[in-house]
C-alpha cells in the first residue's frame, strides 16, 4: 500500500501535468493563428473582391447588389474609352514608373544597408534622413517639391519629378527590409572568402547576395507596390501627364458606374501579375545561383 507521502507526491505530479500535450497545443496554436490570418486576409481583400465582382454587372447594372445580369459590358466600355477618360496610357506610365522606382529602390537599399554595416561619421544622421520619407506627410512632400520646382523653373513630369518623389517614399521601406536581413548576416562568411583570396565584388556576388536575396526581393516589391498606388506625392509633381490615380479621380466626375470598378479590378490584377512575375524571376535566379 502507498503511504501518505507517495500518494501526495503522485497527486502533485498529476496537478502539474498539462491538460494538453505538446502536439495538441501545437495544433491548437496553428488553428488559432491560421484563423486570425484568414480573417485578416478577408478583411483586406473582401472589398476588392466585391468591387471586382460588381464590375461584371450587365449593361443596366449598378454599383450595388443585386447584380443586374453578368457580362463584360463595362470592360468593353473601358477598353473603348475616349481620349479624355482612357485609362491605358496612364496605366502604362504608372507601370513604367513603378518598375523604375522598384529597381532604384532595390539598388539604393542594398547600397545604403551595406554602408550602415560599418561605422562612419554621421551614420546616425544618414539613418534618420532616409527614414524621413516615411515620417513626412506625402501631401506636404509633393506640394513642397512642386513649389521648389516652380521656383527653380523645373518642369514637372511623371518620369522626372514624380520619380524622385516616389523614390523618397519607397526607399525607406526597402532600406529597413535590407537592414533586417543584414542584422542576421554573419560577417565571418565574407571574411573567410576574403581570406581565401576572393575579391570584395566576388565575395559580395557569391556569398553575400545569395544570403540577402530575400531582402532584395522585398525591396523590389516595396518599390513597385508603393509607387504603383501612390497618389499623395503624385498629384502635384506629375505635370501635364497624369498617372493612373488621377485618371481614376477623373472618373468620379462622371456618373458612378461599374466602369470605375472595372478600372480598379484591371489595375489590381496588373499589379499582382507584376509582383508574381518579379517573385518568380528572382526565385529562378536564386535557383540558378545555387547550382
Amino acid at each position: 500500500m502507498m503511504d501518505g507521502t507517495t500518494y501526495a507526491s503522485g497527486r502533485a505530479r498529476a496537478a502539474r501535468r498539462p491538460l494538453l500535450d505538446h502536439r495538441a497545443r501545437s495544433r491548437l496554436t496553428a488553428w488559432v493563428l491560421g484563423t486570425l490570418t484568414v480573417g485578416f486576409l478577408l478583411y483586406q481583400w473582401l472589398p476588392i473582391l466585391t468591387l471586382s465582382l460588381l464590375s461584371f454587372s450587365g449593361p443596366t447594372g449598378g454599383t450595388t447588389f443585386p447584380m443586374n445580369g453578368v457580362s463584360l459590358h463595362w470592360y468593353r466600355e473601358l477598353w473603348d474609352a475616349s481620349i479624355m477618360n482612357d485609362f491605358k496610357p496612364p496605366l502604362g506610365r504608372s507601370f513604367l514608373l513603378a518598375i523604375a522606382c522598384a529597381v532604384t529602390t532595390c539598388l539604393l537599399s542594398v547600397a545604403s544597408a551595406q554602408a550602415m554595416r560599418g561605422r562612419f561619421r554621421g551614420h546616425g544622421l544618414f539613418f534618420y534622413l532616409i527614414l524621413l520619407g516615411i515620417m513626412a506627410p506625402g501631401l506636404l512632400v509633393g506640394f513642397g517639391f512642386a513649389l521648389v520646382c516652380r521656383i527653380l523653373g523645373i518642369e514637372t513630369a511623371w518620369n522626372t519629378t514624380a520619380f524622385l518623389v516616389h523614390v523618397s517614399w519607397t526607399l525607406p521601406f526597402g532600406f529597413l527590409a535590407m537592414l533586417a536581413i543584414f542584422n542576421r548576416f554573419d560577417p565571418k562568411l565574407e571574411e573567410a572568402a576574403l581570406t581565401l583570396g576572393a575579391s570584395r565584388w566576388t565575395a559580395f556576388r557569391r556569398i553575400t547576395l545569395p544570403i540577402v536575396l530575400p531582402g532584395v526581393i522585398g525591396s523590389l516589391l516595396f518599390g513597385f507596390s508603393l509607387s504603383y498606388d501612390e497618389f499623395a506625392r503624385s498629384m502635384f509633381t506629375t505635370g501635364a501627364d497624369i498617372t493612373l490615380p488621377l485618371a481614376v479621380m477623373a472618373q468620379l466626375d462622371r456618373q458612378l458606374t461599374p466602369e470605375l470598378y472595372a478600372i480598379g479590378a484591371a489595375t489590381t490584377v496588373t499589379s499582382l501579375l507584376a509582383i508574381l512575375a518579379c517573385t518568380f524571376a528572382l526565385w529562378g535566379l536564386r535557383r540558378a545561383q545555387r547550382r
